[in-house]
């Protein structure tokens, strides 16, 4: 069975969006792409679940900063359309970066996953 992240990545990767996990992706951007993670979790209240949060990190290349808004709304139309309810947006979203070692813009934003934890008591 797969993990949310591999059922994230691979959906993703099925509609043409190049993913990769933190650290692997190297050298200058030439075309857009998503870095996702796993960015920590919580307990829900005092339930055996937790909150599981993943981060979408956007990358475009340095001179195509004016795609960032169309490659966001791509991305996030997969996730509410063939990812969700497994996982939902936190409307969590951080400003734009540009990150000069690789020449690319980059924005990210927050989705979230709700699981049962067998370890909470």
């Amino acid at each position: 069975m797969a993990s949310i992240w591999e059922t994230i990545q691979r959906t993703l990767e099925a509609n043409g969006i190049e993913t990769y996990p933190p650290a692997t992706k190297v050298g200058e951007c030439k075309k857009e792409y998503v870095v996702l993670k796993e960015s920590g979790s919580a307990q829900v209240s005092h339930f055996t679940s937790e909150i599981v949060y993943y981060q979408f990190l956007l990358y475009v290349p340095r001179n195509k900063y004016h795609t960032l808004d169309n490659f966001e709304k791509r991305v996030k139309k997969v996730l509410n359309e063939q990812v969700f309810p497994t996982i939902r947006s936190t409307g969590s979203n951080d400003p734009d970066y540009y990150d000069d070692e690789i020449k690319a813009h980059m924005r990210s934003f927050t989705y979230r996953n709700i699981r049962r934890n067998k370890y909470i008591v």
